[in-house]
């Protein structure tokens, strides 16, 4: 261990530059590929946040604009208005459940109306619950793939640490431990690829955090919206 200390810092005292152009071009070519895909992850994770948050930020939009003006139509009584506002904002995620909602509501009335003792309320909160359902589904969309970013970045890094730890060895046996310059690609490249493994899955972490606590208040935000709309529900048939 204290020999490959005294090799960074030959190397550091040298003026011998550890960039990424240097850690390259003294990889092998299987830590090549390890870089490679630990840059591909990286990618794909910038891509999956900026996707994710275009999403949660239209359908938090939508929410806010959609739920007073169904809210509204609703304690009115104008479905058509309440379905047309659930149409419009499409993107929120609430209004995809409410107008599910909405529509099994319409069809048991007129079942209703067939059969006077018909239980209407029922079949809308089961409704409710099948919609909320597929809704987190839609919310997980890539959840999984960003987890185990976070999860298997660090050992895809270490992977390549292991392999440039052999070759340093391997240099060692070679060319004895007399040059030291010899040695210092290989204990870059072993570096660099654990380096590499914690930048891509540190914010993975932390990403993947923010979108799951996103996930939970979406979830909440459609139960109470739902909640109040099946009160509506309530207060209609007790009318009756």
């Amino acid at each position: 261990m204290n020999f490959l200390l005294d090799t960074v810092n030959f190397g550091l005292l040298s003026g011998s530059a550890f960039g990424p152009r240097e850690i390259w071009s003294a990889a092998t070519p299987f830590n090549k590929g390890i870089i490679v895909i630990l840059l591909f992850l990286l990618a794909l994770q910038v891509y999956m946040s900026i996707e994710r948050g275009i999403m949660y930020a239209q359908s938090n939009t939508a929410s806010r604009k959609f739920l007073k003006l169904f809210m509204d139509t609703l304690r009115r009584g104008d479905f058509e208005a309440a379905r047309r506002a659930a149409t419009t904002h499409n993107k929120s995620h609430i209004a995809l459940v409410l107008k599910h909602g909405l529509d099994i509501f319409q069809y048991e009335k007129q079942l209703k109306a067939l059969h006077e003792n018909h239980d209407v309320i029922q079949p809308v909160e089961r409704a409710i619950i099948r919609g909320t359902a597929e809704v987190t589904e839609l919310l997980k969309k890539g959840m999984g793939t960003l987890a185990t970013i976070a999860s298997a970045s660090p050992f895809i890094g270490l992977l390549g640490t292991v392999w440039g730890i052999i070759a340093v060895f391997s240099t060692l046996k070679e060319k004895g431990a007399g040059d030291i310059n010899a040695l210092a690609g290989s204990i870059g490249e072993a570096l660099g690829t654990t380096a590499l493994g914690l930048i891509v899955a540190i914010p993975a972490v932390w990403i993947f955090n923010y979108f799951t606590n996103l996930q939970d208040k979406t979830i909440t935000n459609i139960n109470n919206a739902a909640s109040q709309m099946i009160d509506e529900f309530i207060r209609r048939e007790s009318q009756n």
